[in-house]
């Protein structure tokens, strides 16, 4: 495991952690956070890339600009598709031009958008791909909203482990968030794309926003239902802000447990190996 620092074109540094299997050549998954989170995805991304490195593949997560341990930046689309595409860039000057992409939510419209030419094929789990409908007067406090109106920017306070303090939005952040296009992200795009979703993309509107664009993905596409990841229902938050509802919850983790369902990790590495398979 290397702790790596990548410089983007436009002079922020990103923090990154690169990690490569003793028989690993040319094939490497990069991951995607979504927003206000950081390259460990609340653990997600750290067990997923346990698992992948299990079957051959070099990892490499990193801190979107504004986020985590990189440099400071209002947090819109635009900066972090050019961080995605430095990140990759990185990862293959390092001699990994085979790379799968994994994206978590908003972190994989950053990823599609960024047509990066290294990325062979995405694994997106539970991706906005369409607008979302937000109260943002139930998710901002009055002088959080009053700063947005009068200053165009604010702070949100960042409770998660990572070593940043705080985020910074702007009228463009909550533009960027309520108005993702899937059209925009998918249109053009030619290998293929695995969608996973669980029990609680039902409750928040993601899984609907995945079926009015599903005529848009590439030949060789799949979307799959997988099992709710441990630990979420502390975490979940419906789309448009409303305080976590305990009815949904439980109704999101009855269906999960009732299916059985594979897990993210056993669906992401089959995915993987299918169609960007390990070189010994």
């Amino acid at each position: 495991m290397t702790q790596i620092t990548i410089e983007t074109p436009r002079g922020v540094s990103l923090s990154g952690t690169f990690t490569r299997p003793v028989d690993c050549r040319d094939a490497a998954v990069i991951f995607s956070h979504t927003f206000l989170s950081d390259r460990h995805a609340s653990g997600m991304f750290d067990s997923l890339g346990r698992a992948l490195r299990r079957t051959g593949y070099a990892t490499l997560t990193f801190d979107y600009s504004g986020h985590g341990a990189s440099g400071d930046e209002i947090i819109t689309f635009d900066p972090l598709i050019e961080d995605f595409r430095s990140a990759s860039g990185w990862l293959a000057d390092q001699g990994f031009a085979r790379q799968i992409c994994v994206g978590h939510e908003f972190g994989a419209a950053v990823a599609l958008r960024s047509r990066s030419p290294a990325v062979q094929t995405y694994v997106l789990v539970s991706p906005v791909l369409g607008p979302l409908s937000y109260d943002w007067n139930l998710v901002f406090s009055d002088v959080q909203l009053s700063d947005l109106e009068h200053h165009g920017a604010t702070t949100v306070p960042d409770d998660s482990e990572s070593v940043r303090r705080q985020f910074t939005i702007s009228k463009r952040t909550l533009a960027d968030m309520s108005m993702v296009s899937g059209e925009d992200a998918l249109r053009g795009l030619s290998v293929p794309v695995l969608i996973t979703h669980d029990s609680f993309d039902e409750e928040t509107g993601l899984l609907d926003r995945t079926r009015e664009v599903f005529h848009l993905l590439p030949d060789g596409s799949l979307v799959e239902m997988t099992a709710a990841p441990d630990g979420i229902a502390g975490e979940y938050t419906p789309v448009d802000g409303v305080p976590i509802i305990d009815e949904a919850v439980d109704r999101a983790l009855a269906a999960s447990g009732s299916a059985h369902l594979p897990t993210l990790a056993d669906v992401a590495a089959k995915w993987a190996s299918r169609w960007v398979p390990v070189s010994r």
